[in-house]
Order: structure tokens, then C-alpha cells, then sequence
């Protein structure tokens, strides 16, 4: 249970839409509910505890284990004020030290820690690492930007030009140099060095694909820049770095989900490893 409190100029609400005024409606609706799901998402990943193995099965739709009912914490009641929004204050979630033990399938990190064995999805984790960088560098205003040795053109569709003329200074925030250069194409001079090496090109269609209406773009050029610039699952990564990543992971605020909100990590037990072993 949650209560979600929402403040905000009566400027901004039309009374009028019903005869009865049993109905509201917000002005910019689109800001009303990136705010709301921001501040509702930011609460409950910092409230998930690292989900056991039978709690995944149970939300994937394995038939053969009980449902685990999660208890729901006292700080889930608090009182969300969206506009600005805020979250509750909560101290951060910390992980256990964890040894390294190996690689599964190049995409999860095998390691140990004092309550059971931990499955790491590396390219989950690695987004969590980055999406709180990228996130800490633009408020400071500290993204690192790497400039390109010729600009690059590139064009688009008219959709997709309405786009990024709407967005460009939010782009830019995060180290996009992108400036109009003739009909439906445009010049890059530099990106974001996190994109250097990869493919920038995709992440920038991939965004003006999904709308400028549609969610807070600041989140959403974030997520997307964690996402392209992280390990992939399938890449085989060395003792070493391994090791680093699960030390980041370490350091974090909130290391248990990815910006989707994925899972970046399941726990085996030692109570389950006992049980499954027929020890008492």
C-alpha cells in the first residue's frame, strides 16, 4: 500500500472537463506522470532485496514452486510528493563482500558470499554502474565527451527529424554535439566518450524511434546510453574483471536492479542448497 501525493499550481489542472466535475485533467500530463513513475520506480528498487532463485522462477511462471510473498516495508507508505518529485529517504541497500568464483555462459558472474551463491547478470549490473554515473556526471555537469576526428553525417526520417530538433539540447547535455547540416540530415561533432567505440549511431535512432511525448527524456537518454555503453551478455570477461565489476556493483546506491528494472542478481541460499541436498 501506497499513498502518492501530487502538488502542483492550479494553473496547471483544467476543472472544466466535466459537467459534474467529478473528472480533473492535468495540463502537461505527460510531465504529471514521468514524475509519478519516476518517484514510485525510484522507492521500490530501493526497497527490493536481491531476489532468491524460487522468487525469479515463481515471476517467470514456473509452475513447480510456491509463491513467495514479499513483505512490504513501512517506507512503501510514505507519502511521494512527484512535483518535484522525491523519494523517501532510505539508507542505501549494500551487498555482502562476494569472492569470484567464474563465468556462466559469458553472461553471468559465478561468486560466493556468506549466505549462499550469487548469479550476477553481468550486463545488468554493468547498466546499474553506468545509468548512476551518467546520471552523477550530468548533474555536475562532468559528462566526458570525446570529439570526433571528421563530423559525421546523419540522416533521418521527417519523424524522426521533429524528434531530435526537440530534443537536441537534452541530447547535448549528455555530449551529443549534433547541429543541422541541409534537409533531414544532420552534423555530429562529438558524443559521449562512454560511446566512443560503440554504436552511438543506433542509440540516437533507437531514441527518436520511440517519440518525444512519451516519458521523461533525460531518464530515457540515460538509460539508453547505460544500455549500449555496458558489457554484453556472450562477452567473456577476465578474472580481473569481474572482480571490478562486482566492486562498482559494490558502491552503488541502489545494486540490486537494472534501470528497467530487471533483477541484477538472484541468491542461492545455504538454507536452499541444504534443503535441495536432503541436509537437515
Amino acid at each position: 500500500m501506497a499513498i502518492i501525493n501530487i502538488s502542483l499550481s492550479p494553473k496547471e489542472v483544467d476543472i472544466n472537463i466535466h459537467p459534474t466535475k467529478s473528472e480533473v485533467k492535468f495540463q502537461n500530463e505527460h510531465a504529471v506522470f514521468s514524475a509519478v513513475q519516476r518517484a514510485v520506480r525510484q522507492t521500490l528498487i530501493e526497497l527490493m532485496p536481491v531476489p532468491k532463485i524460487e522468487e525469479v522462477a515463481t515471476a517467470y511462471g514456473a509452475p513447480s514452486v510456491p509463491r513467495q510473498e514479499l513483505p512490504v516495508s513501512a517506507e512503501a507508505e510514505s507519502i511521494l510528493t512527484p512535483s518535484p518529485p522525491s523519494a523517501p529517504q532510505i539508507p542505501a541497500v549494500t551487498l555482502p563482500a562476494l569472492r569470484i568464483l567464474g563465468q556462466l555462459s559469458s553472461s553471468y558472474i559465478i561468486a560466493e558470499g556468506p549466505d549462499g551463491l550469487y548469479l550476477i547478470d553481468q550486463h545488468a549490473a554493468h547498466e546499474r554502474i553506468l545509468f548512476e554515473r551518467i546520471n552523477d556526471q550530468r548533474s555536475q555537469q562532468e559528462i566526458e565527451v570525446q570529439g570526433l576526428l571528421q563530423p559525421v553525417t546523419f540522416e533521418v526520417n521527417p519523424k524522426q527529424e521533429e524528434v531530435l530538433k526537440s530534443q537536441c539540447e537534452n541530447l547535448a547535455e549528455f555530449g551529443f554535439s549534433i547541429e543541422p547540416f541541409g534537409e533531414r540530415t544532420f552534423l555530429v561533432r562529438a558524443v559521449p566518450a562512454l560511446l566512443a567505440n560503440k554504436d552511438w549511431a543506433e542509440m540516437v535512432r533507437e531514441l527518436l524511434d520511440s517519440g518525444w511525448e512519451k516519458g521523461d527524456w533525460l531518464e530515457k537518454i540515460a538509460i539508453s546510453m547505460a544500455c549500449h555503453g555496458a558489457v554484453k551478455a556472450g562477452q567473456v570477461l577476465t578474472d580481473d574483471e569481474m572482480r571490478e565489476l562486482v566492486r562498482q556493483l559494490e558502491q552503488i546506491t541502489t545494486p540490486h536492479t537494472c534501470p528497467h528494472g530487471r533483477p541484477t542478481m538472484i541468491r542461492l541460499s545455504l538454507g536452499q542448497l541444504r534443503k535441495e541436498f536432503g541436509r537437515s
